[in-house]
Formats: C-alpha cells, sequence, structure tokens
C-alpha cells in the first residue's frame, strides 16, 4: 500500500510539473519559424532603439552643467594655405594667435591684456581687418 502512495504521489506531480502555462512561439517545433524570428526582430529593433535614445540623450545633455561658463572665444581667423589658418581666439583676459593644420595645433604668439585693440574685442573681424591688425602687430614687434 505503501509503494502504492508513492507510485500515485510521483505520477501525479510529473504530470502537475509538466502542465505549465503556454510561452509564446512555444507551439511552433522550429526554432526559425515565422513566430519566433518575428518576436526576435521585434525585440532587437527595440534594443537598438534604446541605444540610440540614449546616445542621442547623453550628446545632448552632456555639456549642460549649472556652472559651465567657458570664457573662450574665437576672434577672427585667416587662411594662409590650403589647409593651414591662423586663428586669433581670446582666452580670459589674453588673445591667442593659433596656427592650425591638419592634426595640428601650434600657439605662435600669445598677446597680453590691451595689446590688441578694443575693436578687436568687440567683435569679429573680417579677414582684411584682422590680416592689417596682425601685420601691424608683427611690424611693432620687429621694431622693438
Amino acid at each position: 500500500m505503501k509503494n502504492l502512495c508513492c507510485l500515485l504521489l510521483i505520477a501525479t506531480s510529473n504530470v502537475a510539473l509538466s502542465a505549465t502555462g503556454p510561452i509564446v512561439g512555444s507551439n511552433s517545433a522550429d526554432p526559425l519559424s515565422t513566430a519566433n524570428l518575428t518576436q526576435w526582430t521585434i525585440g532587437l529593433v527595440f534594443v537598438l532603439l534604446m541605444i540610440l535614445v540614449v546616445a542621442w540623450a547623453a550628446k545632448r545633455f552632456a555639456g549642460f552643467a549649472p556652472n559651465h561658463k567657458v570664457d573662450l572665444k574665437i576672434v577672427s581667423g585667416i587662411s594662409l594655405g590650403s589647409r593651414e589658418k591662423a586663428v586669433l581666439i581670446k582666452a580670459g583676459d589674453h588673445h591667442i594667435l593659433l596656427g592650425v593644420a591638419p592634426g595640428r595645433v601650434v600657439s605662435l604668439h600669445t598677446f597680453e591684456k590691451g595689446e590688441i585693440s578694443d575693436e578687436t574685442n568687440k567683435g569679429a573681424l573680417s579677414g582684411e581687418a584682422f590680416k592689417e591688425s596682425l601685420q601691424n602687430i608683427m611690424k611693432k614687434g620687429s621694431a622693438e
């Protein structure tokens, strides 16, 4: 009798354990069925869209900080050749003349406060005005 109860208990437990709920796409025996491929494709597209949204948000809000103040601006620039430029930037109270070439940026000269005219500080110079101003400053430097 005891053995019969054990066998009955084992037989019913196997039936109870095998009666799990249906799983999506489990009705087909083929893993490459239309239902399975559709489910995988939708999941993949969703994950890729989430990656793109997170990348866009990270790029959009990367510089968002309450104390994010940069006192650096490009005042003017002039082309020296097909790929070379001279660029005048304002960093705080100083002006820095940079030589810019592909893969290389070189500081050519640093101007102290007041060495560049106020006209340069108010706005961007045209290419000709910058060229004339640069030539005047270079002549003053070579005369000293």
